[in-house]
């Protein structure tokens, strides 16, 4: 109980909803998109696989363990080259963030491997500057939020729905 006591009152919300517990409300919408937007990216350190070690980018290369956010754009960039060359760590952010917020953005919320989730869908050419669109972006942009931890866990671009890692009963607010 002291867990749920100490959490943000719209990460419980987000379980709730999940859970069936409740009907989401617009406000309850407007709040979970202000909750994912302003949030913090993951701020762990992450095992970087084998095969991308070494890639640089930004000055330096990828090492056995990297921060999340320096990780994931470098993935972006250099690895899936959905983002442009040049693109930093804080424009990266401000994309994820922007996308959370742009009016056409899709809300859905799901349970995955037991964590509660919320993402956003948006169109990528809503919110990536046409100089910071790589050499293969996508149609789609999400956003993944962990309730359960309050972070930001990835953002990435996709083509499809089917390619987006979003299940099947996933709960669409909007």
């Amino acid at each position: 109980m002291s867990e749920n006591r100490s959490r943000h009152p719209v990460d419980l919300l987000i379980c709730e909803l999940i859970a069936g517990q409740r009907q989401a409300k617009p406000d309850d919408i407007a709040h979970i998109i202000e909750r994912i937007a302003t949030a913090p990216f993951e701020p762990r350190a992450r095992r970087v696989p084998l095969r991308e070690r070494g890639i640089a980018y930004a000055g330096r290369a990828l090492g056995a363990r990297e921060a999340s956010l320096f990780y994931h754009l470098v993935k972006r960039v250099r690895i899936e080259r959905q983002w442009a060359v040049g693109t930093s760590m804080e424009e990266y952010l401000a994309d994820l963030r922007a996308a959370v917020r742009h009016p056409l953005a899709r809300l859905a919320l799901y349970r995955e491997r037991g964590g509660h989730l919320a993402a956003t869908s948006t169109p990528t050419v809503e919110v990536v500057p046409a100089a910071r669109r790589g050499a293969r972006p996508r149609d789609w942009l999400l956003v993944i939020y962990s309730a359960d931890r309050g972070i930001m866990i990835s953002g990435y671009q996709y083509s499809s729905l089917s390619t987006a890692r979003i299940p099947g009963e996933a709960q669409w607010l909007k």
